[in-house]
């Protein structure tokens, strides 16, 4: 690997990876190009972390298939930060939604019509089975647990995940974002799906935290992302670089552009970064 340099000066130590719409191809796999790269760059000495909307259990087989275990991996926007130990999750940190807050945010969201899943450490849990939900289930072969009553007995969650069932529902989602109870936060990683948190988390915050466990700093990685609820780390990473596919806005944010998760963007962005500055 050629010495590189970020655009901050500093040597580039790692990378992040967005999993959804980045790492994952449209079909939701990994391609072979982006598994090989990967591999590459960890035998460069880089360290190559994963970043995501997903709850810890939805990660657990992409992070067993790219051998990622050695290092920290970032859940839930940022919520939670994990190790996968023996196929089990272990937490190095945590900030879940305070439950009185998760509890008004529901409600909230169900006056609008939107779907939303409570996803806490140990899976998720809706009360039905609408469209948005089994959709969400059939994308990271995590199915939730169905609870009509929710949110009676359940234990404060990390996040909620509002789904608007089709393209016709996002205006409700942004509607509801203007309205979030004190101490919520909303993302969207997708143009219908809002994902709340805990007010201050993101990528961002999780990774600074993570890089310096390593004795290192955000600034010294490239970061790869493709929605809004990137673009904390992409501006804070020494490389932000925006997939083919990504939204304007996060075009607008990253440092450079890459080819679309159906053309082995990630892959070709590994490469470039390992070619050199």
């Amino acid at each position: 690997m050629n010495t590189n340099t970020d655009h901050k000066g500093q040597r580039l130590q790692g990378i992040v990876l967005d999993v959804d719409g980045t790492l994952l191809d449209p079909e939701h796999r990994i391609a072979p190009a982006t598994a090989a790269a990967v591999r590459r760059a960890r035998s460069a000495g880089l360290h190559v972390l994963l970043a995501s909307g997903r709850s810890a259990r939805a990660m657990v087989d992409v992070v067993a298939e790219l051998e990622l275990d050695d290092g920290p991996t970032i859940a839930f926007n940022g919520a939670l930060t994990f190790r996968l130990e023996d196929g089990a999750i272990h937490a190095l940190a945590e900030t879940p939604l305070a439950r009185d807050a998760a509890v008004e945010a529901l409600a909230l969201a169900r006056e609008r019509g939107i779907e939303v899943g409570w996803f806490t450490r140990d899976g998720w849990r809706a009360s039905a089975l609408g469209p948005g939900i089994g959709e969400e289930a059939g994308l990271t072969g995590e199915p939730p647990l169905l609870e009509p009553g929710l949110p009676d007995g359940a234990p404060a969650p990390f996040k909620l995940m509002c789904i608007a069932a089709d393209g016709d529902g996002s205006p409700a989602l942004h509607a509801l974002r203007e309205r979030l109870p004190p101490g919520v936060s909303g993302q969207f990683s997708h143009p219908r799906y809002l994902e709340l948190i805990a007010a201050g988390v993101d990528k961002a915050s999780a990774l600074d935290a993570a890089c310096a466990a390593l004795g290192l700093s955000l600034a010294q990685f490239a970061a790869l992302g493709d929605q809004e609820n990137d673009i904390a780390m992409l501006r804070a990473a020494g490389i932000g670089i925006a997939m083919g596919n990504a939204e304007p806005a996060v075009i607008a944010a990253a440092d450079r552009v890459t080819d679309t998760n159906a053309r082995d963007g990630a892959a070709r962005a590994i490469d470039a970064l390992l070619d050199g500055p």
